[in-house]
């Protein structure tokens, strides 16, 4: 089953070139060791938009961070390099960076955040199978993640999708023109919830 939902190769290979800037080469080579995905050392995907990295690929990584550096460690490193995953990403897929900065160079912090999060969301379930909405109240938004690479196939007692909070550190940045949130998953699938939610303040930092 974990075969048949994917994200884009040009995503898979950001995760492990955002990998090797903070673990060093060698320390990616210990990752997909542990992770049991050799085929990775020193043959990264392509660097294409072509639906290939498998969801259990992605899964297995963040798993792997976890047994190599315990919860907090792979809650640090995943987070950076889902902030780094996210630059990338942007990168290659330039046109609809430049039409999200279009829709957002007007109207408030607020205004730009949701739609931010609206025209991101709508990226992710055009251009992957991972399946995300997103809702609101005063204080919070929610990203809803409905089908989960990060923690595809996992049990865990607390949350573990930290990948997810560092896109959305970038993302909300970027959005926003450089206001930071506080962004914390407060479920996940890997502890038996129905669906992975990421509640993001609608206030900004300090």
């Amino acid at each position: 089953m974990s075969d048949q939902y994917f994200y884009p190769n040009i995503w898979g290979r950001s995760i492990l070139t955002s990998a090797e800037e903070i673990l060093g080469e060698n320390g990616v080579k210990a990752l997909l060791n542990l992770a049991g995905l050799q085929q990775y050392i020193g043959n990264y995907p392509p660097d294409n938009i072509r639906k290939a990295f498998p969801f259990a690929h992605v899964a297995r990584l963040q798993q792997a961070l976890f047994d190599m550096y315990g919860s907090r460690g792979a809650r640090v490193f995943a987070t950076r390099g889902g902030e780094a995953t996210f630059r990338h990403s942007m990168d290659k897929y330039d046109k609809v960076q430049r039409a999200a900065q279009a829709a957002m160079s007007i109207g408030s912090v607020e205004v730009r955040h949701r739609m931010g999060l609206q025209f991101f969301s709508k990226f992710f379930n055009t251009v992957s199978d991972q399946v995300v909405r997103v809702q609101e109240d005063d204080a919070y938004w929610y990203w809803i993640i409905e089908t989960c690479p990060m923690c595809w196939e996992r049990k865990a007692d607390e949350p573990v999708c930290h990948l997810g909070v560092g896109v959305l550190n970038a993302a909300s940045f970027w959005a926003t023109g450089g206001k930071r949130f506080r962004i914390a998953e407060t479920k996940c699938i890997a502890m038996g919830d129905d669906v992975c939610v990421y509640t993001i303040d609608k206030v900004p930092l300090p």
